[in-house]
């Protein structure tokens, strides 16, 4: 349909991205505004076609969902045209007409496959096409493939990728999975953004299997379907997916710990303890909030006359040893270092000052799940609860049993924390993975009665999907490749835009100090560790390790792990380049004890692209002191 104006689209898209290129515009900005014109043509000739008869009319459905939902189309079109263009351009190094053909390509084919789905024939008179849903993953999985490597790293995976240059069996604020991943992706794609995430994008896969099968076990494969759909487009499960954070394998190993905890416990089968057994183990190597899942499973057992056998059998014993074993390196490396990692997450959280968070728990679930999300998930999990008192259905009451136990449990945790607590807006992310399947389940099959809320929320469900998807394609455009007339905010800290723009103009500054001395320079970044995970990776050389960016700890302030790495008396005598995003930082009158003399403190600008993101400060202390005996008395600078 309209296969010649898509080519005549196609060569005007050629043609005018040539025309602004020749015109010295920014070949990452030409081809967003050459495809607004490939889509301003290619929509009239839809009009037209549409008024003179040549396409389907919408047989009295409603039109506007109908461009509703073009319009999706044509976002998620523009970002893999855009993510295309990116990974030939800026990562292969393509010149910029060799470039735009493979994304043109990318775009028209993106979008007729979209297209075909919507429209009279589409969702609007079918519901759930599996052919869709199927066309909705692959577009995420393949936005999420193309910017691993365009997207600059936050602070916490350039700490991370820290991890695995001191590659080790436990680390004081996580166990050692996100480095071991981090490890084997650098060592197989090296050191850069996509060798850092490749390790999340693959371990979303597991955590899509597993919610698929664990859907298939209790409700069949239309429900299965959909629940990989979910988790492809739920904000927590998509960054899962992209970003390289200690969230990313244990949201597989939750997935897998769920699917064989249901074979055991619904299934019956005994192969399920030990399933369970192992993904507990590796969720415990990833981030230790796995552990809920044990008093979770125990709960189950008690509660479920049928589940109590397993009680009086091995299976469950011998389970939580292979989690024990699998948990052992992390035991010995605690063991070894004071239990510091245990301590850190444990008392130090718990003797942290009193602070009521539970209006942000529930904010941030809503930011999880997206609110639609959030909604669906407290109507379900409260039929779930009157099914397991009123249901004639035994396999139902068993249903319903496992996801209240398996979400609630691990969720009042949270809970009775957020209380007293401040609580962090990924906590809660694998926990409404119990109740996804019944999410899907309620989305695809509809009952002959329920409550207007539950109807409301599931005539919701299509719009928020679209939404999401258009959200995540834009944001990720906008982020990796920028966006025609909207600059970036003024803050380097904001986004993860001009991390690299950043470590380069580090690195001169740090080559300007090197050829006045003879000493070594070492970079002191003034916040906790942001600023010196991203230096130790943006400002070295590609390729070359990590040695001088040595974090704060050297100046007698909190650094985490680099108080470890970098001993303060390991820098003494030192050239030291300090460098924050506050100029406050710099003017601390105690930073005189460091040192034997100060310089000025300096602005520099921060451009990508010809365009101002933001600016950071920096000043040149001489002679750093360890701190050690012998020191000039070093008092602490805060941890501020």
């Amino acid at each position: 349909m309209l296969s010649a104006a898509r080519l005549v689209a196609a060569f005007l898209d050629l043609a005018v991205f040539a025309l602004l290129c020749g015109q010295g515009v920014d070949p990452l900005k030409a081809q967003v505004l050459s495809f607004a014109v490939f889509l301003l043509f290619a929509a009239a000739s839809f009009v037209r076609a549409r008024r003179i008869g040549k396409v389907d009319e919408a047989n009295g459905a409603p039109v506007a969902p109908i461009w509703f939902g073009l319009m999706i189309v044509q976002l998620v079109a523009l970002a893999i045209r855009s993510g295309v263009f990116g990974v030939a351009f800026v990562t292969l190094g393509l010149s910029p007409l060799l470039a735009i053909g493979p994304a043109i390509a990318a775009s028209i084919a993106a979008s007729y496959a979209g297209q075909v789905h919507i429209g009279p024939q589409g969702i609007l008179r079918t519901g759930w096409q599996p052919a869709l849903v199927i066309g909705a993953i692959i577009c995420l999985v393949i936005l999420r493939l193309l910017f691993l490597g365009l997207v600059n790293l936050i602070p916490e995976e350039t700490y991370y990728w820290n991890y695995a240059q001191h590659l080790d069996i436990g680390y004081l604020d996580h166990p050692p999975m996100v480095a071991w991943l981090i490890w084997l992706g650098t060592h197989t794609f090296g050191d850069n953004e996509f060798g850092v995430r490749i390790g999340a994008f693959l371990s979303w896969f597991a955590t899509a299997a597993f919610s698929f099968m664990l859907a298939l076990n209790l409700f069949g494969r239309r429900a299965a379907l959909a629940s990989c759909l979910l988790v492809s487009v739920m904000p927590f499960y998509f960054l899962s997916g992209f970003l390289m954070v200690p969230d990313a394998p244990l949201t597989a190993a939750w997935a897998g710990t769920l699917f064989f905890l249901e074979r055991a416990l619904i299934g019956g089968r005994r192969f399920g303890w030990l399933g369970a057994g192992v993904f507990i183990g590796l969720g415990m190597l990833s981030k230790y909030t796995i552990a809920l899942l044990g008093p979770a499973a125990l709960a189950f057992v008690l509660l479920d006359p049928k589940a109590r056998r397993w009680l009086a059998r091995p299976d469950p014993y011998a389970a939580a040893v292979l989690a024990a074993i699998l948990f052992s390196p992390v035991v010995y490396w605690n063991a070894k270092h004071d239990w510091m990692s245990f301590a850190f997450q444990g008392s130090r959280r718990l003797s942290e000052a009193t602070h009521f968070s539970l209006p942000s728990l529930l904010g941030y679930a809503a930011i999880v799940l997206t609110p639609t999300g959030l909604v669906a998930a407290i109507i379900l999990l409260v039929c779930c609860t009157v099914a397991i008192f009123s249901s004639r259905s035994a396999p139902q009451r068993r249903k319903a049993l496992f996801a209240v136990v398996f979400t609630l449990t691990p969720l009042y945790a949270f809970l009775a924390f957020s209380l007293f607590h401040e609580n962090k807006p990924n906590w809660t992310g694998p926990l409404w993975l119990s109740i996804l399947p019944f999410m899907a389940a309620a989305l695809v099959e509809r009952p002959q009665q329920e409550p207007w809320i539950a109807t409301r929320t599931r005539a919701a469900a299509i719009p928020t999907i679209g939404i999401t998807i258009s959200v995540f394609a834009l944001l990720l455009s906008y982020v990796a490749l920028g966006v025609p007339g909207i600059g970036y905010r003024n803050n380097i800290r904001t986004l993860p835009v001009a991390w690299d723009e950043f470590g380069k103009a580090v690195a001169s500054i740090e080559q300007a100090v090197a050829t006045k001395t003879d000493k070594p320079v070492v970079l002191i970044g003034m916040d906790k560790y942001f600023l010196a995970s991203e230096m130790a990776f943006y400002v070295r050389p590609r390729g070359s390790p990590a040695a001088n960016s040595i974090g704060r700890s050297a100046i007698g302030s909190d650094s985490l792990m680099y108080d470890v790495w970098f001993p303060p008396d390991l820098s003494s005598g030192n050239i030291a380049l300090l460098v924050s995003l506050s100029k406050a930082e710099l003017s601390k009158d105690d930073l005189a004890a460091r040192f034997s003399a100060l310089s000025d403190i300096h602005e520099e600008v921060v451009r990508k692209r010809g365009a101002v993101i933001g600016s950071f400060y920096y000043r040149v202390g001489y002679d750093l002191s360890g701190c050690g005996s012998g020191s000039r008395g070093c008092p602490s600078t805060g941890d501020d």
